[in-house]
């Protein structure tokens, strides 16, 4: 028998999309996505926008934004930076798309997360056309 958070097949995956109504933040933090899609394995908590690492290994993340203006937000390992990412489609305010990806080497427990950086930043948006998207899957 499995452990509660721990995929018996070994396989973690998740996708977990903004909400229409979480459009626009406001806050400086955790970026929380959830809608979740598909969480094997169960490491991402949608109430809390933290993946927790269920079982070492390599793990991809990745998060796909659309844009309104312009964002700035980072994909963090345990609080701390491991790829950042400033987008803008200032002055001509127009729909765009940024991507950010790493690979990284978890142990269980180790935590990932979507920081955003202030409402000044958080151009951030969903539509029922257009998704905001975070992703993560353990390799191998």
């Amino acid at each position: 028998m499995c452990a509660k958070q721990e995929s018996c097949s070994g396989i973690i995956a998740f996708t977990a999309k903004l909400r229409v109504d979480d459009s626009y933040p406001k806050h400086t933090g955790v970026l929380k996505f959830p809608d979740v899609l598909v969480n094997e394995g169960g490491g991402y908590n949608s109430e809390t926008g933290i993946f927790i690492c269920p079982l070492d290994g390599f793990y991809h993340f990745t998060l796909h934004m659309s844009v309104y203006g312009r964002a700035q937000c980072a994909i963090l390992k345990n609080k701390e930076k491991v790829v950042g990412m400033y987008h803008t489609n200032l002055p001509d305010k127009r729909s765009q798309v940024a991507t950010m990806s790493s690979v990284m080497k978890l142990s269980r427990h180790e935590e990932v997360c979507v920081k955003i950086f202030g409402p000044d930043k958080s151009d951030v948006f969903t539509t029922e056309d257009n998704d905001t998207v975070f992703v993560g899957v353990r390799l191998g």
